[in-house]
């Protein structure tokens, strides 16, 4: 081994930290005490930052994995409704992001809002993503397509051992 191919093996190293780099469709997941399939695969390209996005499906019920600096989330839609203030309202007036938003009794402050080009396959959109987060770590997401399709989802960070296995197909 040369001096150049330790530095060649320790960036190597620093890109396979992502359990989930390689996921594909049909691949399997297996997380939260079930079984998971992965139907598809997008990603967010932010200014200075790319998040990589699968959906996946297990059973009952569908959601998405994602990893974005090092850590890995996983959300679930939510009915945009449960939302307070209404999201579509707000937005049509506003076009900016809250400070705070309730879901039931818990409220979520903001995190993150910005813009980014959601790419999946050969087909790309603009998005606005606004991002809030609560005490205790649970998150929501909301997703502004345009001044009709708003869609939300809540969810959390993973820890890498929660993902329990990972099967290639």
């Amino acid at each position: 081994m040369g001096f150049l191919d330790f530095f060649k093996r320790k960036k190597k190293e620093e890109d396979s930290l992502n359990p989930l780099e390689n996921l594909k469709k049909g691949d399997i997941v297996e997380f939260d005490g079930e079984t998971w399939e992965v139907v598809d695969v997008a990603e967010y390209k932010f200014k200075g930052s790319v998040e990589k996005e699968w959906e996946v499906r297990s059973a009952r019920r569908k959601g998405f994995l994602s990893y974005e600096d090092g850590k890995i989330y996983f959300f679930e839609e939510v009915d945009l409704n449960s939302i307070e203030p209404n999201m579509v309202s707000y937005y049509r007036k506003c076009k900016e992001p809250p400070e705070t938003v309730r879901v039931g009794n818990k409220e979520f402050r903001l995190k993150f809002a910005g813009k980014a080009v959601y790419r999946k396959g050969s087909e790309s959109y603009p998005v606005e993503v606004w991002e809030f987060i609560s005490d205790d770590g649970e998150m929501i997401d909301v997703e502004i397509w345009d001044e009709y399709e708003i869609e939300a989802s809540k969810g959390r960070e993973l820890k890498e051992w929660e993902i329990e296995g990972i099967f290639r197909r």
